[in-house]
């Protein structure tokens, strides 16, 4: 220590050799690479991706719980909202069974964004917005069956190891009805374990 102290303040000196410096950049690169590993910076941008998915996917339920508190149906089975002014192109679907279908599907997006009628924006349940980020739209599974119009399940699949892992991801199919032994899992494949609300 004395030396480096001699070595750094005094002016007669010819500085630190080669070895010392490699020495030190060695040291703190083993540092740098530790707390790089530590902080792992692709797992938090994961983990950012997953809680922006998270919250359209309950967002998304919010409203349309709202919507049927309101209304005594979901949008695709609601033939005469209150104001008598119904959303074709939504309540069209009312006889299909819609499994794990992603949001960005442009029948399903007609419950949502359509101008006017019977739709989640149309009705103030959604911000105008909601349907202006495709891609995370996509990320988005609905489930509903026309026999149970008091009933929707919402579903993403996580990226993170700290989502995956979660004790709330243990569906092991996109419309929330399946659980199995290997979800929750932080090592699972994507698409594998999900999340769901209903």
């Amino acid at each position: 220590m004395k030396r480096i102290y001699n070595k750094l303040f005094s002016f007669g000196s010819k500085g630190f050799t080669l070895i010392e410096l490699l020495v030190v950049i060695g040291i703190l690169g083993i540092l740098a690479s530790a707390l790089i590993a530590t902080i792992d910076p692709f797992e938090q941008l994961k983990k950012a991706t997953d809680a922006k998915i998270k919250n359209i996917t309950v967002e998304f339920q919010t409203a349309l719980v709202r919507y049927y508190t309101t209304h005594g149906k979901f949008p695709w089975n609601d033939q005469a909202s209150i104001d008598n002014n119904t959303n074709p192109a939504c309540t069209a679907l009312s006889s299909a069974v819609i499994s794990g279908q992603k949001l960005n599907v442009a029948a399903v997006k007609s419950c949502i964004d359509n101008a006017g009628g019977a739709s989640l924006i149309a009705e103030g349940e959604l911000k105008s917005s909601f349907t202006s980020s495709v891609d995370d739209l996509g990320q988005v599974y609905l489930t509903w069956d026309p026999a149970n119009a008091t009933n929707a399940v919402i579903c993403f699949s996580p990226t993170s190891k700290s989502q995956k892992g979660a004790p709330d991801t243990k569906w092991t199919d996109a419309q929330g009805a399946t659980t199995g032994a290997t979800c929750p899992s932080s090592t699972a494949a994507d698409n594998v374990c999900f999340w769901c609300t209903q």
